[in-house]
């Protein structure tokens, strides 16, 4: 018996059906007809004789087979677009679909650059998801992902766009209230906001010169939004520490949040880019790449000082 050709475009069809959840969501991401993804994820099934999904009129749910053959399929396809980008590495323009992803405290940051991506690159096609929760960029098919956070061991690789200071900061309006602390072991008194993501929320490290303190906050918040956290800062509901990117400096310059205990700086973090693989990223991958570490060193064009990114 002759065994079938392999598809891509087949296994493509039913790798995005199985993520978006329905033939019509699927053909909307592969700019397609419903009826083109139904055939096609009908015809792999012929061939493989197993049913990979479930349907029914309400809903769709993949089979257990389905299940497995789905993270063949994903290994497959990301082997396969390795091969041709490394096939078609003298093309001077990156092409294809771009999948990024960021927390939304680097949201406004990552949009300025896809807009001057898409300026330099306009054949480039961009699915950006903004979002706090924790993602598998591998299993959800994402090539790149802006973060800022302490590098971790992990499967991606990643690539450091910018080294950042941890400066705690407070609103004028809540220093007015409740005095400024002008040496760390003060913070211990004041009213401090944990990020709850972070290993010790409650315990904070302090550097100048050679030398180190620990302080033991305290406090009636805890937040587990990067967002949520710097609004509560601004509006006066106390102190908490954020990373010195340009945007910072921006809003301390401005007077709209004040650095405390100046000379002192928290832990150093990284605003870095992480992407899947262990081999160096496609075209489109490394030219956003590029552009966020030329951007990254540039003033800042933001209204908001991007926050920790605790997700990996």
């Amino acid at each position: 018996m002759r065994t079938p050709a392999v598809s891509l475009a087949r296994l493509v069809a039913f790798v995005a059906v199985a993520e978006a959840g329905s033939f019509t969501a699927a053909a909307e991401r592969l700019n397609t007809t419903k009826s083109a993804v139904s055939q096609a994820v009908a015809v792999l099934e012929r061939e493989l004789g197993a049913q990979l999904l479930q349907r029914s009129t309400r809903k769709l749910a993949i089979t257990e087979q389905g299940a497995a053959f789905l993270a063949d399929c994903r290994a497959l396809l990301t082997d396969a677009e390795a091969a041709m980008e490394r096939a078609r590495t003298g093309r001077a323009q990156p092409s294809g679909t771009l999948r990024l992803t960021s927390t939304h405290g680097v949201a406004g940051l990552v949009a300025g650059w896809i807009a001057t991506y898409r300026e330099r690159y306009p054949a480039m096609r961009i699915d950006y998801v903004p979002t706090d929760r924790k993602l598998d960029l591998i299993a959800e098919r994402f090539d790149l992902s802006i973060r800022i956070g302490p590098m971790a061991d992990s499967s991606l690789r990643a690539v450091v766009l910018e080294e950042l200071e941890l400066w705690p900061v407070a609103a004028p309006v809540y220093l007015a209230r409740h005095g400024t602390p002008r040496k760390p072991a003060d913070l211990s008194s004041h009213e401090w906001i944990a990020l709850s993501l972070l290993p010790s929320p409650w315990s904070i490290e302090l550097h100048r010169g050679g030398r180190k303190v620990r302080v033991k906050t305290r406090g009636a918040i805890s937040v587990a939004s990067n967002d949520a956290l710097l609004r509560m800062v601004i509006q006066g509901a106390g102190i908490s520490g954020f990373p010195c990117t340009a945007d910072l400096r921006a809003e301390v310059a401005a007077g709209r949040l004040v650095r405390l205990v100046s000379g002192w700086t928290m832990r150093h973090m990284f605003l870095y880019a992480a992407y899947p693989g262990n081999i160096a990223p496609p075209a489109k991958t490394r030219a956003f790449i590029d552009l966020a570490k030329e951007a990254a060193r540039a003033p800042a064009r933001l209204a908001q000082p991007a926050v920790v990114d605790t997700t990996v």
